[in-house]
């Protein structure tokens, strides 16, 4: 049975201020915002205690492994990371094990997700025939996505490919996100700037012939960056970055140990990437949460987690007046909506989905690994004292997240097209 709730003494983020209001829920939507006078009456009450009520944060790039990775993250276990972080809705990258190719590896996903995750995801899928796109969407892919440096078996990659797969993406109104880096460019282990540059001219190239919607993952280099926003202009191009790449740099860290894909970079690349986040040349922030065991960050696997550092580090540098609530209103939820065609969340607005998070901007931390609910125990942010933490993720109406605890581990949706995206 749905209960009813409300929250009271919060500053709610609305129309690009926070204001004082309460909120009422019912059913899982928002369904009055009011003086506390006129709220309705409620089975829970929340006291934001004037902390900053805010829609839930969407990350639009993580690794929830599960499957034959369930070792290094399952579905459970990531999503739970998700809600301690703030978010409540994120996307799924289809580099699992098996991986995530065709309609029937799409269900299968989809039925293994399906009552194990806290926060909503939605699922990209990495299409090796062209002709299955139309059928991949009504699956519920909510995008698509090209590793250049690594395709998978049976996966052709070239121009030629690339051409009709993009071509297909286009006629379905969907958007191919571009892990851009060129293998043959690496030296030896090294992942360098040079390789970035060329596969993100080489997929504007393909642009301009097919005008697929295209969205750079995790860009990391100042003459990358150059180009995309320089084509903005006539292409349908995004793209986002990092926390490692707009805060870390390899001046500070040491890559080897903290290696990732694409690596840290210097500090000039490091410092274009925070600029543009701050100026809104980038569009988004998302995690790349990349959760791996010890063992196999031993071995070099490239990565680490992200989904419950990445709203304290933005929090952190709103505090220190290096960015404004506005901008990280739009690279963590808004821009990122909008850009996946994601309906119904986003906004504290009566009949609004209630995925909402309550932070309290003043409270200090020190991130500590060991106490992450993702089972990857790896972060170069470990040991970082910031300011600002989540002290409740409400997903669907229900709090998931309480500060501590998971109180409500079977909320989350599957997103469905034409449902809750388009």
């Amino acid at each position: 049975m749905d209960m009813n709730m409300n929250i009271i003494n919060g500053r709610v983020w609305i129309n690009g201020n926070l204001e004082k209001t309460c909120i009422s829920i019912n059913n899982g939507k928002i369904s009055r915002l009011t003086d506390q006078e006129n709220i309705q009456e409620a089975d829970e009450t929340i006291d934001a205690k004037e902390n900053i009520v805010f829609p839930g944060f969407v990350d639009v790039h993580a690794h929830l492994r599960d499957s034959e990775f369930s070792y290094k993250e399952d579905f459970s276990s990531g999503t739970k990371a998700a809600a301690a972080g703030g978010f409540t809705t994120v996307l799924d990258m289809p580099n699992t094990n098996p991986p995530i190719t065709n309609v029937e590896e799409l269900n299968s996903r989809q039925k293994l997700a399906r009552n194990n995750i806290c926060c909503n995801v939605g699922f990209y899928c990495s299409p090796i025939n062209a002709n299955d796109i139309n059928e991949l969407k009504i699956a519920n892919a909510i995008g698509y996505k090209i590793y250049l440096h690594k395709p998978f078996e049976g996966q052709d990659l070239s121009d030629k490919n690339l051409i009709k797969i993009m071509k297909k993406i286009r006629e379905n109104n969907g958007i191919l996100a571009i892990h851009a880096e060129n293998h043959e460019l690496f030296d030896g282990i090294v992942h360098t700037i040079e390789s970035e540059i060329q596969a993100i001219k080489r997929i504007i190239d393909l642009a301009k012939i097919t005008e697929c919607k295209i969205h750079f993952v995790h860009v990391s280099t100042k003459e990358g960056l150059d180009i995309i926003k320089k084509n903005k202009i006539d292409l349908d191009v995004s793209c986002e970055a990092t926390p490692h790449h707009t805060i870390l740099n390899t001046n500070d860290i040491e890559s080897t140990r903290y290696y990732c894909e694409p690596p840290l970079r210097d500090k000039e690349n490091q410092e274009s990437i925070l600029n543009s986040i701050i100026k809104g040349e980038i569009d988004m922030m998302a995690t790349d949460h990349a959760p791996h065991s010890v063992q196999d960050k031993k071995e070099g696997k490239p990565g680490f987690s992200g989904l419950e550092i990445t709203v304290p580090v933005m929090i952190d540098l709103y505090k220190r007046d290096k960015i404004t609530l506005e901008r990280i209103y739009e690279i963590l939820v808004w821009n990122p909506i909008r850009r996946f065609g994601i309906k119904n969340i986003g906004r504290i607005k009566e009949g609004y989905n209630a995925d909402l998070v309550i932070i309290d901007e003043n409270k200090e931390q020190v991130i500590n690994v060991n106490k992450f609910f993702s089972k990857g125990k790896n972060s170069p942010f470990n040991g970082m004292k910031l300011t600002g933490s989540i002290t409740k993720t409400i997903v669907n109406g229900k709090i998931v997240f309480d500060g501590k605890d998971i109180i409500h581990a079977d909320m989350g949706n599957i997103l469905q097209n034409q449902v809750d995206f388009q």
